[in-house]
Protein backbone atom coordinates (compact mmCIF):
# COMPACT_ATOMS: atom_id res chain seq x y z
CA UNK A 1 0.00 0.00 0.00
CA UNK A 2 1.21 3.49 -0.83
CA UNK A 3 0.34 5.18 2.49
CA UNK A 4 1.83 8.49 1.43
CA UNK A 5 -0.44 8.89 -1.58
CA UNK A 6 -3.18 11.51 -1.12
CA UNK A 7 -6.40 11.42 -3.18
CA UNK A 8 -6.28 14.14 -5.82
CA UNK A 9 -9.62 15.67 -4.84
CA UNK A 10 -8.62 15.88 -1.17
CA UNK A 11 -5.21 17.29 -2.03
CA UNK A 12 -6.82 20.09 -4.03
CA UNK A 13 -9.07 20.93 -1.08
CA UNK A 14 -6.09 20.99 1.30
CA UNK A 15 -4.09 23.30 -0.90
CA UNK A 16 -7.04 25.68 -1.19
CA UNK A 17 -7.80 25.78 2.55
CA UNK A 18 -4.35 25.35 4.11
CA UNK A 19 -5.39 22.19 5.97
CA UNK A 20 -2.99 19.42 6.95
CA UNK A 21 -3.82 15.89 5.81
CA UNK A 22 -2.85 12.63 7.46
CA UNK A 23 -2.72 9.72 5.02
CA UNK A 24 -5.53 7.24 5.47
CA UNK A 25 -5.97 3.59 4.64
CA UNK A 26 -6.85 1.94 1.38
CA UNK A 27 -10.52 1.48 0.51
CA UNK A 28 -11.77 -1.86 1.77
CA UNK A 29 -13.87 -2.37 -1.35
CA UNK A 30 -14.12 -0.85 -4.81
CA UNK A 31 -16.47 -0.85 -7.76
CA UNK A 32 -14.40 1.04 -10.36
CA UNK A 33 -10.77 1.84 -11.14
CA UNK A 34 -11.07 5.54 -10.27
CA UNK A 35 -11.68 4.71 -6.59
CA UNK A 36 -8.39 2.80 -6.51
CA UNK A 37 -6.47 5.42 -8.48
CA UNK A 38 -7.56 8.09 -5.99
CA UNK A 39 -5.74 6.20 -3.26
CA UNK A 40 -2.93 4.25 -4.92
CA UNK A 41 -2.35 6.51 -7.91
CA UNK A 42 -2.24 5.79 -11.66
CA UNK A 43 -2.02 2.12 -12.54
CA UNK A 44 -4.18 0.83 -9.71
CA UNK A 45 -7.24 -1.14 -10.77
CA UNK A 46 -10.39 -2.52 -9.21
CA UNK A 47 -9.87 -6.27 -9.47
CA UNK A 48 -12.28 -9.16 -9.63
CA UNK A 49 -13.68 -9.44 -6.10
CA UNK A 50 -13.76 -5.67 -5.53
CA UNK A 51 -10.26 -5.07 -4.14
CA UNK A 52 -7.69 -2.54 -5.34
CA UNK A 53 -4.32 -3.46 -6.81
CA UNK A 54 -1.27 -1.61 -5.54
CA UNK A 55 1.01 -0.64 -8.45
CA UNK A 56 3.80 0.25 -6.01
CA UNK A 57 4.00 -3.25 -4.58
CA UNK A 58 6.10 -5.98 -6.21
CA UNK A 59 5.28 -9.62 -5.63
CA UNK A 60 8.05 -12.18 -5.97
CA UNK A 61 7.24 -14.77 -8.61
CA UNK A 62 8.73 -18.23 -8.96
CA UNK A 63 7.81 -19.77 -12.30
CA UNK A 64 7.70 -23.33 -13.57
CA UNK A 65 7.25 -23.78 -17.33
CA UNK A 66 6.11 -26.94 -19.11
CA UNK A 67 7.67 -27.30 -22.56
CA UNK A 68 6.18 -29.72 -25.09
CA UNK A 69 9.49 -30.20 -26.91
CA UNK A 70 13.22 -29.85 -26.45
CA UNK A 71 14.65 -26.34 -26.24
CA UNK A 72 16.93 -27.19 -29.16
CA UNK A 73 14.04 -27.94 -31.54
CA UNK A 74 14.46 -24.47 -33.08
CA UNK A 75 10.70 -24.28 -33.18
CA UNK A 76 7.79 -23.69 -30.83
CA UNK A 77 9.60 -24.55 -27.61
CA UNK A 78 12.58 -22.37 -28.48
CA UNK A 79 10.26 -19.38 -28.92
CA UNK A 80 8.92 -19.85 -25.39
CA UNK A 81 12.39 -20.21 -23.92
CA UNK A 82 13.39 -16.98 -25.65
CA UNK A 83 10.29 -15.39 -24.13
CA UNK A 84 11.38 -16.66 -20.72
CA UNK A 85 14.83 -15.11 -21.16
CA UNK A 86 13.33 -11.80 -22.32
CA UNK A 87 10.99 -11.68 -19.33
CA UNK A 88 13.80 -12.36 -16.85
CA UNK A 89 15.73 -9.42 -18.26
CA UNK A 90 12.73 -7.11 -17.90
CA UNK A 91 11.42 -8.01 -14.43
CA UNK A 92 12.85 -8.04 -10.93
CA UNK A 93 11.99 -10.61 -8.26
CA UNK A 94 11.23 -13.34 -10.81
CA UNK A 95 12.88 -16.74 -11.23
CA UNK A 96 11.93 -19.34 -13.83
CA UNK A 97 12.74 -23.01 -14.35
CA UNK A 98 11.42 -25.29 -17.09
CA UNK A 99 10.78 -28.95 -17.82
CA UNK A 100 11.44 -29.86 -21.49
CA UNK A 101 9.83 -32.53 -23.68
CA UNK A 102 6.85 -33.09 -21.40
CA UNK A 103 3.99 -35.26 -22.67
CA UNK A 104 0.37 -34.70 -21.74
CA UNK A 105 0.55 -37.93 -19.73
CA UNK A 106 3.55 -36.75 -17.71
CA UNK A 107 2.31 -33.18 -17.26
CA UNK A 108 0.45 -33.75 -13.94
CA UNK A 109 3.63 -35.16 -12.37
CA UNK A 110 5.76 -32.27 -13.63
CA UNK A 111 3.20 -29.75 -12.35
CA UNK A 112 3.21 -31.29 -8.87
CA UNK A 113 7.01 -31.16 -8.89
CA UNK A 114 6.79 -27.44 -9.60
CA UNK A 115 4.30 -27.02 -6.76
CA UNK A 116 6.53 -28.96 -4.35
CA UNK A 117 9.47 -26.75 -5.36
CA UNK A 118 7.51 -23.69 -4.26
CA UNK A 119 6.58 -22.25 -7.65
CA UNK A 120 3.65 -19.85 -7.43
CA UNK A 121 3.11 -19.44 -11.20
CA UNK A 122 2.98 -22.44 -13.53
CA UNK A 123 2.90 -21.93 -17.29
CA UNK A 124 1.85 -24.63 -19.77
CA UNK A 125 3.14 -23.69 -23.20
CA UNK A 126 1.06 -26.07 -25.32
CA UNK A 127 -2.58 -26.89 -26.00
CA UNK A 128 -1.60 -30.49 -25.16
CA UNK A 129 -1.54 -29.49 -21.48
CA UNK A 130 -5.12 -28.19 -21.38
CA UNK A 131 -6.63 -30.90 -19.18
CA UNK A 132 -3.69 -31.21 -16.73
CA UNK A 133 -3.41 -27.46 -16.21
CA UNK A 134 -7.16 -27.06 -15.65
CA UNK A 135 -7.09 -29.84 -13.06
CA UNK A 136 -4.05 -28.34 -11.32
CA UNK A 137 -5.69 -24.91 -11.16
CA UNK A 138 -8.65 -26.46 -9.34
CA UNK A 139 -6.38 -28.42 -6.98
CA UNK A 140 -4.22 -25.39 -6.12
CA UNK A 141 -6.46 -22.31 -5.90
CA UNK A 142 -3.72 -20.34 -4.12
CA UNK A 143 -1.39 -20.57 -7.14
CA UNK A 144 -1.58 -18.94 -10.56
CA UNK A 145 -1.62 -20.86 -13.84
CA UNK A 146 -1.22 -19.82 -17.47
CA UNK A 147 -1.99 -21.77 -20.64
CA UNK A 148 -0.79 -20.82 -24.10
CA UNK A 149 -3.37 -21.18 -26.89
CA UNK A 150 -5.86 -22.89 -24.61
CA UNK A 151 -8.57 -20.21 -24.62
CA UNK A 152 -9.86 -21.35 -21.22
CA UNK A 153 -9.81 -19.15 -18.13
CA UNK A 154 -10.76 -19.34 -14.46
CA UNK A 155 -10.25 -17.62 -11.10
CA UNK A 156 -6.55 -18.57 -11.13
CA UNK A 157 -6.14 -19.76 -14.74
CA UNK A 158 -5.32 -17.36 -17.54
CA UNK A 159 -4.73 -17.98 -21.24
CA UNK A 160 -2.80 -16.00 -23.81
CA UNK A 161 -1.86 -16.19 -27.47
CA UNK A 162 -1.33 -14.15 -30.62
CA UNK A 163 -3.32 -14.05 -33.86
CA UNK A 164 -0.80 -15.96 -35.95
CA UNK A 165 -3.42 -16.59 -38.63
CA UNK A 166 -2.98 -12.95 -39.66
CA UNK A 167 0.71 -13.53 -40.38
CA UNK A 168 -0.09 -16.83 -42.09
CA UNK A 169 -2.31 -14.96 -44.55
CA UNK A 170 0.60 -12.67 -45.36
CA UNK A 171 2.94 -15.67 -45.78
CA UNK A 172 0.37 -17.37 -48.00
CA UNK A 173 0.10 -14.29 -50.19
CA UNK A 174 3.87 -14.37 -50.69
CA UNK A 175 3.74 -18.10 -51.51
CA UNK A 176 0.95 -17.54 -54.02
CA UNK A 177 2.90 -14.78 -55.74
CA UNK A 178 6.11 -16.81 -55.95
CA UNK A 179 4.81 -20.29 -56.83
CA UNK A 180 5.25 -21.21 -60.49
CA UNK A 181 3.23 -24.43 -60.30
CA UNK A 182 0.33 -22.95 -58.34
CA UNK A 183 0.76 -25.70 -55.73
CA UNK A 184 1.97 -24.77 -52.26
CA UNK A 185 2.68 -27.47 -49.68
CA UNK A 186 2.10 -27.37 -45.92
CA UNK A 187 3.48 -29.93 -43.48
CA UNK A 188 0.79 -29.98 -40.79
CA UNK A 189 1.49 -30.88 -37.18
CA UNK A 190 -1.53 -31.77 -35.01
CA UNK A 191 -5.17 -31.33 -36.04
CA UNK A 192 -6.39 -28.69 -33.59
CA UNK A 193 -8.36 -25.53 -34.43
CA UNK A 194 -5.28 -23.32 -34.12
CA UNK A 195 -3.38 -25.25 -36.81
CA UNK A 196 -6.48 -25.51 -39.01
CA UNK A 197 -7.25 -21.78 -38.85
CA UNK A 198 -3.60 -20.98 -39.62
CA UNK A 199 -3.71 -23.28 -42.65
CA UNK A 200 -6.98 -21.75 -43.82
CA UNK A 201 -5.62 -18.22 -43.54
CA UNK A 202 -2.49 -19.31 -45.41
CA UNK A 203 -4.63 -20.83 -48.18
CA UNK A 204 -6.73 -17.67 -48.38
CA UNK A 205 -3.52 -15.69 -48.83
CA UNK A 206 -2.33 -18.01 -51.60
CA UNK A 207 -5.63 -17.61 -53.45
CA UNK A 208 -5.71 -13.84 -52.94
CA UNK A 209 -2.39 -13.69 -54.79
CA UNK A 210 -3.32 -16.37 -57.34
CA UNK A 211 -7.00 -17.36 -57.65
CA UNK A 212 -5.92 -20.63 -59.27
CA UNK A 213 -3.46 -21.44 -56.50
CA UNK A 214 -4.00 -24.44 -54.24
CA UNK A 215 -2.54 -25.65 -50.94
CA UNK A 216 -1.65 -29.30 -50.40
CA UNK A 217 -1.73 -30.51 -46.79
CA UNK A 218 0.22 -33.45 -45.41
CA UNK A 219 -0.31 -34.20 -41.71
CA UNK A 220 2.46 -35.46 -39.43
CA UNK A 221 0.13 -35.94 -36.44
CA UNK A 222 2.86 -34.80 -34.05
CA UNK A 223 4.61 -31.62 -33.01
CA UNK A 224 8.03 -33.22 -33.19
CA UNK A 225 8.67 -36.25 -35.43
CA UNK A 226 11.72 -35.67 -37.65
CA UNK A 227 11.45 -38.83 -39.82
CA UNK A 228 7.76 -38.25 -40.59
CA UNK A 229 8.36 -34.53 -41.20
CA UNK A 230 11.03 -35.43 -43.74
CA UNK A 231 8.73 -37.90 -45.49
CA UNK A 232 5.88 -35.38 -45.54
CA UNK A 233 7.98 -32.64 -47.12
CA UNK A 234 9.28 -35.05 -49.77
CA UNK A 235 5.74 -36.21 -50.54
CA UNK A 236 4.61 -32.62 -51.10
CA UNK A 237 7.54 -31.90 -53.42
CA UNK A 238 6.83 -35.12 -55.33
CA UNK A 239 3.20 -34.00 -55.70
CA UNK A 240 4.34 -30.85 -57.52
CA UNK A 241 4.51 -28.25 -54.75
CA UNK A 242 7.25 -25.70 -55.37
CA UNK A 243 6.79 -23.72 -52.15
CA UNK A 244 6.93 -25.59 -48.82
CA UNK A 245 6.02 -24.41 -45.32
CA UNK A 246 6.05 -26.45 -42.12
CA UNK A 247 3.91 -26.09 -39.00
CA UNK A 248 5.80 -28.53 -36.81
CA UNK A 249 8.22 -27.61 -34.04
CA UNK A 250 11.34 -27.99 -36.18
CA UNK A 251 12.89 -26.59 -39.35
CA UNK A 252 13.05 -30.07 -40.89
CA UNK A 253 10.29 -29.46 -43.49
CA UNK A 254 12.09 -26.47 -45.00
CA UNK A 255 15.52 -28.12 -44.68
CA UNK A 256 14.20 -31.15 -46.57
CA UNK A 257 12.66 -29.03 -49.31
CA UNK A 258 15.84 -26.96 -49.48
CA UNK A 259 17.84 -30.10 -50.29
CA UNK A 260 15.33 -31.05 -53.01
CA UNK A 261 15.70 -27.73 -54.82
CA UNK A 262 17.68 -27.77 -58.07
CA UNK A 263 18.29 -25.36 -60.92
CA UNK A 264 15.88 -27.35 -63.09
CA UNK A 265 13.17 -27.68 -60.42
CA UNK A 266 13.63 -24.86 -57.90
CA UNK A 267 11.81 -25.07 -54.57
CA UNK A 268 11.13 -22.12 -52.27
CA UNK A 269 10.41 -22.35 -48.55
CA UNK A 270 8.81 -20.36 -45.73
CA UNK A 271 9.89 -20.86 -42.13
CA UNK A 272 7.74 -20.98 -39.02
CA UNK A 273 7.99 -20.30 -35.28
CA UNK A 274 11.32 -18.44 -35.18
CA UNK A 275 12.42 -15.21 -36.83
CA UNK A 276 15.72 -16.78 -37.89
CA UNK A 277 14.34 -20.06 -39.25
CA UNK A 278 15.59 -19.16 -42.73
CA UNK A 279 19.16 -19.63 -41.52
CA UNK A 280 18.53 -23.38 -41.81
CA UNK A 281 17.55 -23.13 -45.49
CA UNK A 282 19.24 -19.96 -46.73
CA UNK A 283 19.23 -20.90 -50.41
CA UNK A 284 15.43 -21.23 -50.60
CA UNK A 285 13.81 -19.60 -47.55
CA UNK A 286 11.95 -16.37 -48.32
CA UNK A 287 10.76 -15.42 -44.82
CA UNK A 288 9.43 -16.90 -41.59
CA UNK A 289 6.16 -16.46 -39.67
CA UNK A 290 7.33 -16.17 -36.09
CA UNK A 291 6.24 -15.85 -32.46
CA UNK A 292 7.71 -13.38 -29.96
CA UNK A 293 6.36 -14.24 -26.50
CA UNK A 294 8.57 -11.95 -24.41
CA UNK A 295 6.49 -8.73 -24.44
CA UNK A 296 3.11 -10.32 -23.67
CA UNK A 297 4.52 -12.65 -21.00
CA UNK A 298 6.32 -9.74 -19.35
CA UNK A 299 3.13 -7.69 -19.31
CA UNK A 300 1.11 -10.50 -17.72
CA UNK A 301 3.69 -11.19 -15.02
CA UNK A 302 4.17 -7.51 -14.26
CA UNK A 303 0.42 -7.29 -13.66
CA UNK A 304 0.62 -10.34 -11.42
CA UNK A 305 3.32 -8.59 -9.43
CA UNK A 306 1.34 -5.40 -8.90
CA UNK A 307 -2.00 -7.15 -8.37
CA UNK A 308 -3.77 -5.87 -11.48
CA UNK A 309 -3.90 -9.16 -13.40
CA UNK A 310 -7.36 -10.49 -14.22
CA UNK A 311 -7.04 -14.18 -15.17
CA UNK A 312 -10.57 -14.30 -16.56
CA UNK A 313 -9.64 -11.86 -19.33
CA UNK A 314 -8.40 -13.98 -22.23
CA UNK A 315 -5.46 -12.39 -24.07
CA UNK A 316 -5.40 -12.93 -27.87
CA UNK A 317 -3.24 -10.16 -29.25
CA UNK A 318 -3.50 -9.10 -32.90
CA UNK A 319 -0.58 -8.36 -35.16
CA UNK A 320 0.87 -4.96 -34.29
CA UNK A 321 2.60 -2.60 -36.75
CA UNK A 322 5.82 -2.60 -34.70
CA UNK A 323 7.55 -6.01 -34.75
CA UNK A 324 9.30 -5.19 -31.46
CA UNK A 325 5.93 -5.16 -29.72
CA UNK A 326 3.99 -7.76 -31.71
CA UNK A 327 3.56 -11.36 -30.55
CA UNK A 328 3.33 -12.45 -34.20
CA UNK A 329 5.12 -11.11 -37.27
CA UNK A 330 6.79 -11.96 -40.58
CA UNK A 331 10.57 -11.81 -40.66
CA UNK A 332 12.25 -9.62 -43.31
CA UNK A 333 11.59 -10.99 -46.79
CA UNK A 334 14.64 -12.15 -48.74
CA UNK A 335 15.72 -9.55 -51.26
CA UNK A 336 17.77 -12.15 -53.16
CA UNK A 337 14.83 -14.51 -53.71
CA UNK A 338 11.82 -12.19 -53.93
CA UNK A 339 11.47 -9.30 -56.43
CA UNK A 340 11.17 -5.89 -54.78
CA UNK A 341 7.68 -5.27 -56.18
CA UNK A 342 6.36 -8.43 -54.52
CA UNK A 343 8.19 -7.67 -51.27
CA UNK A 344 6.61 -4.23 -51.11
CA UNK A 345 3.17 -5.69 -51.86
CA UNK A 346 3.43 -8.35 -49.14
CA UNK A 347 4.85 -5.93 -46.57
CA UNK A 348 2.04 -3.51 -47.36
CA UNK A 349 -0.51 -6.03 -46.06
CA UNK A 350 0.59 -5.16 -42.51
CA UNK A 351 -1.44 -1.94 -42.73
CA UNK A 352 -4.69 -3.90 -43.22
CA UNK A 353 -3.85 -6.82 -40.96
CA UNK A 354 -2.69 -4.76 -37.98
CA UNK A 355 -5.79 -2.56 -37.85
CA UNK A 356 -7.36 -3.59 -34.54
CA UNK A 357 -10.94 -3.65 -35.80
CA UNK A 358 -13.20 -6.60 -36.70
CA UNK A 359 -12.31 -5.99 -40.34
CA UNK A 360 -8.59 -5.95 -39.60
CA UNK A 361 -8.60 -8.92 -37.25
CA UNK A 362 -10.60 -11.02 -39.72
CA UNK A 363 -9.04 -9.61 -42.90
CA UNK A 364 -7.90 -13.09 -44.08
CA UNK A 365 -11.51 -14.30 -44.17
CA UNK A 366 -13.19 -11.34 -45.84
CA UNK A 367 -15.32 -11.61 -48.96
CA UNK A 368 -17.17 -14.87 -48.27
CA UNK A 369 -15.75 -18.30 -47.46
CA UNK A 370 -16.50 -21.75 -48.91
CA UNK A 371 -15.18 -24.90 -47.29
CA UNK A 372 -13.33 -27.67 -49.12
CA UNK A 373 -16.59 -29.52 -49.73
CA UNK A 374 -18.21 -26.48 -51.38
CA UNK A 375 -20.39 -25.48 -48.42
CA UNK A 376 -20.69 -21.74 -47.77
CA UNK A 377 -19.45 -20.95 -44.28
CA UNK A 378 -19.54 -17.13 -44.42
CA UNK A 379 -21.29 -14.88 -46.90
CA UNK A 380 -19.91 -11.76 -48.52
CA UNK A 381 -19.61 -9.06 -45.87
CA UNK A 382 -19.62 -11.63 -43.05
CA UNK A 383 -16.68 -12.32 -40.79
CA UNK A 384 -15.98 -15.29 -38.54
CA UNK A 385 -16.15 -14.64 -34.82
CA UNK A 386 -13.35 -15.49 -32.44
CA UNK A 387 -15.41 -18.52 -31.44
CA UNK A 388 -15.52 -19.63 -35.07
CA UNK A 389 -11.73 -19.54 -35.28
CA UNK A 390 -11.18 -21.18 -31.90
CA UNK A 391 -13.37 -24.14 -32.90
CA UNK A 392 -12.45 -24.32 -36.61
CA UNK A 393 -12.17 -27.94 -37.73
CA UNK A 394 -12.84 -27.59 -41.46
CA UNK A 395 -10.71 -26.52 -44.40
CA UNK A 396 -11.46 -23.69 -46.79
CA UNK A 397 -11.93 -24.29 -50.50
CA UNK A 398 -8.62 -24.95 -52.22
CA UNK A 399 -6.96 -27.10 -49.54
CA UNK A 400 -6.12 -30.50 -51.04
CA UNK A 401 -4.65 -33.84 -50.09
CA UNK A 402 -1.44 -34.84 -51.87
CA UNK A 403 -3.51 -36.90 -54.33
CA UNK A 404 -5.40 -33.77 -55.38
CA UNK A 405 -8.70 -34.56 -53.65
CA UNK A 406 -10.35 -31.98 -51.36
CA UNK A 407 -8.82 -32.22 -47.89
CA UNK A 408 -10.85 -32.68 -44.74
CA UNK A 409 -9.69 -32.16 -41.17
CA UNK A 410 -9.08 -35.51 -39.42
CA UNK A 411 -11.57 -36.72 -36.85
CA UNK A 412 -10.58 -35.81 -33.33
CA UNK A 413 -10.05 -32.11 -33.93
CA UNK A 414 -11.47 -30.55 -30.72
CA UNK A 415 -13.83 -28.05 -32.30
CA UNK A 416 -16.73 -27.73 -34.72
CA UNK A 417 -16.83 -29.36 -38.16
Amino acid sequence: MNASYIPKSLLAFALATGCTILPGTAPSACSEDSECEDFFGPGSACQVGGTCSDPTGTKSLQLGLLYVGPVGDHGWTKTHDEGRAYMLEQLDDVTAMFAPSVSATDAPTRIEEFVARGDNVIIATSFDFLVPIQAAALDHPDLQFLLVNGFQTGPNLGSYSGRMYQVMYQAGYLAGKMSQSGLVGVVGSVAIPEVVSHTNAFARGVQAANPEGRVMMRWVDAWFDPPTETAAANELVDAGCDVIMGQTDTTIPIETANMRSTTETPILTIGYDNADSCSFAPETCMTSAYWSWGPVLTDILRRMQNGSWDPTEYIWTPMLPDPAESVVYLSPISDSLVPSAIRIEVEGLVDDLSTNTPEGRMFPFRGGVLDSMGMRRFGAGEYPSDHDLLTMCWFVDGVLNTDGTPAQVPNGCPGEY
